[in-house]
């Protein structure tokens, strides 16, 4: 829940009572990528990201449901089996911006193929970004404060592909899918706006200023970085980080601080 003041400031301040105003704002994703013979799965994906969130009732449920070749489909002139026949791997269509958060589930263009365990790779790093969440939600809740606390969350696509450099070809069916997803988080502390209604606050999250986080609250209770996270550069660990990538990061991406918790991660297939 978040709190502004609402009216009278700066005199006479009163604060609205706590509701769902800073869930998420500037979504944004690129075009689909190029591979191979097809256009096919998501090449960057960004959004900011409200201690709202997690508020019961704030996440969504945007479910995958884009389909089309060579996901569920033959590719003309592709590869002889599709995603979903594929023995050797069980693949998943993974979202850049989590379908919780507001990520789109019905193109590609939020969507890319993953295998299970980058998924649950990825899954790990989310999780992270949810408790940082909370900790934000609390520090809301426990006082008066000017300013919310969110993240900025931003997702690319490696320019190389999952199959061997040796066999990349328009018949190779891992030749459609990235051989890892780079995320890169950063903190922002967006200035509330006072004297407007919660539903004005809540249209207009885009447009006020945004910073980045030298440094946390005193009271803001930092969570723990996941044991697997710890040290690595790549999950999992021992993949050479570094590779190129899809898309370009939007302008008012802050550059990242020694304040705990800006970060980048690679996901690679395995």
């Amino acid at each position: 829940m978040s709190r502004i003041v609402y009216t009278g400031a700066p005199i006479n301040p009163r604060w609205s009572t706590n509701q769902p105003i800073f869930v998420a704002t500037q979504y944004r994703t690129g075009p689909v990528a190029v591979r191979q013979a097809a256009n096919f799965g998501a090449a960057s994906a960004t959004a900011v990201l409200g201690l709202d969130l997690i508020m019961p009732g704030q996440q969504g449920n945007n479910v995958p449901t884009a389909i089309g070749a060579p996901w569920n489909q033959l590719l003309p002139d592709g590869p002889q089996l599709m995603f979903t026949q594929d023995n050797l791997n069980t693949w998943i269509r993974a979202h850049l911006i989590n379908g919780r958060w507001g990520g789109a589930g019905n193109g590609w263009q939020n969507l890319v193929p993953m295998t299970a365990p980058a998924y649950a790779n990825q899954a790990t790093v989310e999780a992270y970004m949810d408790a940082f969440l909370a900790a934000s939600y609390q520090y809301e809740t426990s006082g008066q404060r000017d300013a919310w606390y969110g993240l900025y969350y931003c997702v690319q696509s490696s320019v190389s592909p999952f199959s061997d450099a040796a066999t990349t070809n328009k018949q190779n069916l891992y030749a459609y899918a990235p051989e890892f997803i780079r995320i890169l988080w950063r903190a922002v502390r967006i200035l509330k706006p006072v004297n407007v209604s919660t539903a004005t606050a809540a249209a207009n999250l885009g447009t006020y200023p945004m910073s980045a986080v030298a440094a946390f609250p005193v009271s803001f209770v930092m969570p723990p970085l996941p044991k697997a996270m710890n040290g690595t550069a790549t999950l999992p660990q021992g993949k050479v980080a570094g590779g190129a990538v899809l898309g370009a990061l939007p302008g008012n991406v802050p550059a990242a601080q020694a304040n705990g918790f800006d970060s980048e991660i690679e996901i690679h297939q395995i």
